[in-house]
């Protein structure tokens, strides 16, 4: 009884650890997004701020970018994940889901 018990103690962080690698590995392979992806072009992304629609969207200013949004998940980095898109964003792009980090 005292060496199953040894054996399940022993295995269960074995176990937790093979549920989280996948995550873990998969959180760094996200594609980066594009200007032509289809939800790219729904929210007026551009890689670049200055480049945004100002027609199209009159409230952008060149002060708002990926980098100050919400959804950029790494304030501070060069480029990260974006919650709305799920792939990885340049922090000086922009689209029409920009919301101002508090």
């Amino acid at each position: 009884m005292n060496s199953r018990r040894q054996f399940v103690l022993k295995l269960a962080p074995l176990a937790g650890a093979a549920a989280l690698l996948p995550r873990l590995a998969g959180a760094q392979d996200l594609p980066a997004l594009t200007e032509a992806d289809p939800m790219a072009v729904a929210l007026g992304f551009k890689l670049e701020t200055a480049k945004a629609d100002q027609v199209k969207f009159p409230k952008h200013t060149n002060e708002q970018s990926c980098a100050s949004c919400v959804h950029f998940m790494k304030p501070g980095a060069d480029s990260a994940r974006c919650d709305l898109f799920n792939k990885t964003v340049p922090k000086g792009g922009w689209c029409s889901g920009y919301s101002k980090r508090p």
